[in-house]
């Protein structure tokens, strides 16, 4: 009887070993050490890269930056922001801005240019437009509001007024709005006197600087409106009183605000 003699053959495994390299390599294909793939900050700091490459982009982007920088430092001043402020934070972002132009020009040893400064000058106007415009528009809503002055009215008069007589109402405001619209009341000084609020009116006026006085005349409860102008920190108005004669009233301040 003849017996053949087969050679011992090792169990196959779907893993080949690369013994030079220490990876493993799955019988789909896909690698177990293989890097995992860039996340998506890294994504777009390269697609950056590419596109700063060419000059014109890069000339276009520190354009951007000035533009943003400056634009936004110039409505920083116009709506009342400290000029040494303004001017070291815009400064300091250009200065930034600068100091990535050398490294962009630079290659890292496999020759490509170096990834995040080209990326620093795409976030720089994004931070300044994701500060600014949430800023802007907070400014913007309380701006739009009115002011209530009811309280702060001064009267200068020794009460109670009576028919010719005229009373000085003041007002200081540090919000200032270029219109003024006030409401007073008229009550009886002595209320077991005969009634003569309802008839009585007042002439109120608006005393300007620059010699244009502003004058309406209206019944108690009327609301008086008058355009201030911008900047008017200090109004002074001027009350004069139209009723009976012997009728006695007090004046006082319904509502008064500030408004655009």
């Amino acid at each position: 009887m003849c017996y053949s003699v087969r050679p011992y053959a090792a169990p196959v495994n779907n893993d080949v070993t690369n013994a030079t390299q220490g990876v493993s390599v799955q019988a789909d294909g896909s690698n177990d050490s293989a890097p995992p793939p860039p996340g998506w900050l890294r994504r777009a700091a390269e697609r950056v890269r590419t596109a700063l490459v060419d000059t014109r982009g890069l000339v276009l982007m520190l354009v951007a930056d000035l533009v943003t920088v400056l634009g936004a430092g110039a409505v920083w001043l116009a709506l009342g922001g400290d000029p040494a402020v303004v001017g070291v934070a815009a400064g300091a972002l250009l200065a930034f801005g600068a100091a990535m132009l050398p490294l962009i020009g630079r290659r890292n040893a496999d020759g490509e240019p170096p990834l995040w400064p080209p990326f620093v000058l795409v976030v720089i106007p994004l931070a300044v437009l994701a500060v600014g415009l949430p800023a802007w528009g907070t400014w913007a809503f309380l701006e739009s509001r009115h002011v209530d002055v009811t309280h702060r009215v001064e009267f200068a008069l020794d009460p109670p007024l009576v028919d010719g007589e005229t009373a000085v109402a003041s007002v200081h405001t540090d919000d200032p709005r270029p219109r003024l619209s006030i409401t007073f009341a008229l009550v009886q000084h002595d209320p077991a006197a005969p009634m003569c609020a309802p008839g009585s009116e007042l002439t109120v006026t608006l005393k300007s600087s620059a010699g244009k006085n502003q004058a309406r005349t209206g019944a108690a409860g009327t609301e008086f409106a008058f355009a201030l102008g911008p900047g008017a920190t200090d109004i002074e108005l001027s009350v004069r009183l139209h009723a009976e004669q012997g009728c006695e009233l007090d004046l006082s301040v319904a509502s008064a605000q500030l408004d655009d």
